[in-house]
Order: structure tokens, then sequence, then C-alpha cells
């Protein structure tokens, strides 16, 4: 299954959480995801949306729970979401808050999209764009945590007044109970719909100076999203460390990422990368920008991995036709 898109791993993390100690549901959900725990400890690996669509899917099997995500989104804590949701938090009204969610949610997710949309006397926050291989259970938690958010971050407290979602589910009056409102399965939209009023709502956790720091934090994340896949990305940024240690080596990036040399060679050929050729461009970006930090020729052949710096000569000049000096002093006439 190959979809558009990637998914932060903190919406993956509650889920392992919610398995519990469970070894062999652990083991089994692992299995099935192609994902570990070592990938799920980095806060800013991201998996595939088929992986995410299929966490879910085991999330619910393993658990022997069908409203699964309900569970989860009475017992997460605050701020699980990062940066996204401390923005949302410090924004002045609700309607602010929730817009900056549509905004952000690149961050989180990348594969949906979410807007607000006013239609007569209702606010509605309707998935414009959904991903290629659906998590609808994500659906759940996230319009779960919305709804709960909205009522304890308003005073007086924001309830919502429907909510909506495309998938069908067996015990829809569960859902009412916790929403609190009418809940409908089987819709033309998933959607969470409040009151308009609720727009201009004041937040009890309103900052505007911190929301102007966060702000300006968010466009930097949002703007520099990594355009590789997420194996591609994960791996990058483990070599990024690795190659100061002398781990720059296939063995050691994937004990890093808790697999096998020869699962992780598979999985960056299923993404249409290899190792060698991501370790490659690694190097030579940071030589770039070593070169631009003004640091000496040895260090950077010693930060970049190299056995000596006559084979960081010879490999640089085999990326860019030129000598690292030579680069240096062209980059210096350029800025002058």
């Amino acid at each position: 299954m190959s979809s558009r898109g990637s998914v932060s791993a903190l919406l993956v993390q509650p889920l392992v959480f919610a398995l519990g100690s469970s070894a062999p549901a652990l083991e089994a959900f692992f299995g099935a995801t192609d994902l570990t725990p070592q990938l799920l400890s980095d806060p800013d690996a991201r998996v595939s949306p088929a992986q995410f669509c299929v966490a879910w899917a085991e999330g619910v099997r393993l658990s022997g729970n069908p409203r699964i995500a309900l569970g989860i989104a009475s017992s997460i804590p605050s701020g699980a979401s990062g940066l996204v949701e401390y923005a949302c938090r410090s924004a002045p009204t609700l309607g602010d808050a929730l817009s900056q969610w549509g905004r952000y949610l690149n961050i989180l997710n990348d594969a949906v999209q979410v807007g607000l949309v006013e239609e007569g006397e209702h606010l509605r926050v309707r998935v414009l764009v959904d991903s290629e291989a659906p998590a609808p259970a994500a659906h759940e938690l996230c319009f779960a945590l919305l709804a709960m958010r909205a009522r304890e971050l308003t005073s007086p407290a924001v309830t919502v007044t429907r909510a909506e979602f495309v998938h069908r589910v067996a015990d829809a009056p569960a859902y009412e109970t916790w929403f609190g409102a009418p809940v409908q399965f089987g819709a033309p939209f998933t959607q969470l719909v409040f009151p308009r009023s609720a727009r201009g709502a004041p937040l009890v956790t309103a900052d505007p100076s911190l929301l102007a720091i966060l702000r300006r934090l968010a466009d930097d994340v949002s703007s520099r999203a990594s355009a590789d896949p997420p194996l591609t990305a994960q791996v990058r940024r483990v070599l990024g460390s690795a190659l100061r240690s002398n781990e720059a080596h296939i063995e050691g990036v994937a004990q890093k990422l808790g697999v096998t040399a020869r699962s992780l060679q598979r999985r960056l050929k299923d993404e249409g990368a290899s190792f060698q050729t991501i370790r490659e461009d690694v190097r030579r970006e940071l030589a770039q920008r070593y070169l631009d930090d003004d640091l000496a020729i040895t260090e950077i052949s010693f930060l970049l991995g190299f056995s000596e710096p006559s084979a960081f000569f010879r490999a640089f000049k085999r990326w860019t036709g030129i000598t690292p000096i030579e680069s240096r002093a062209r980059r210096r006439a350029a800025a002058s």
C-alpha cells in the first residue's frame, strides 16, 4: 500500500501506551506495523500513512476495544501533541485555536487537511482531504480531544452540537454519551460541529507573547517539512550524529532504529533509496555547511567520519568537481 505524506510518531505513541504492558500484544503490534520502539521514541520521527492506518487497525484489534479512541482521549495528558497543541492553547479564542490546528496540522500529519467551514449558525471543523490510507479511529481521537479541550479551555465551557463521521461503527449511542451530543456515522463529511458563537469564545490559556513565539517556530517547522519518505528522513537524522561517532555504517544505524541491516536495506529500497546514497548526500550537505562555518579541513574530515583528510578531499572533489579549499574560496569571493 503506497500513499502520499507522512505522520508524526507522536500520533502513534498513545496506541502503544493503550496496549499497556502486554508483551504479546506489543510484539504483534510492532510486527504488523513494521515500526519499532526506537523509532516511536524519536519525537521527530515520522511514519507512512499506510503504517499509521495499520497501527490504528491493529490497536483496535489487539485491545479488543472498538472505542479505544475514546479511552485514549480520556487519559491522554495535555501537551501530548507537542508544538501544535501548545500553539493552539495559547490562542486568544477558540476560533483562533481551531484555525491554527488546521494551519499547522501538517506538522503532525500532512496526509490529511482540516479546515473551518461556517454554515448558517454552525462552525464546522471538517476533514477537507483525507489520507489515501484512512485511519477512522484516529479521526475519532482527534475530534474527541478537540471537543474535550474546547470544554476545558473556555469559560463558560463551549460544547459541541454534533459530531459526524464518514465511517460506520456498531455502537453509535456510546459515542453520543461521550460527546454529549448527537453523533452520526456514515455521514457525507467527517466533521465536528460547534455553535457559530463558539468562534469568539476566549481561551483561559491565552498567552499572546507565547503565541507569537510558538507561531514563528511552527511556521519554521511547517516550512521545513522533509520531502523525504519517512524512513529515509529517519536515516538521515541518525546519520547526522552517527558520522561523528564512527557508527555511520548500515549495521550501526539499523541498531539505532531497532531493525536488522537487511530489513533496513529492504525498506529503504521500497522508498526508492539506498543507505549508501543517503550517507553520501548527508556527508555532502554537512561538508558544505561546515565549510561555510569556517571549520578546519581536518575537523570537517573527522566530523564526517573520514579516515583522513585526503579521503575527504577525494570525496568532495567527486561530489563537486573542486576541492574543499577551492569551494570555500569561491563562496567567500561571491559573498564579498
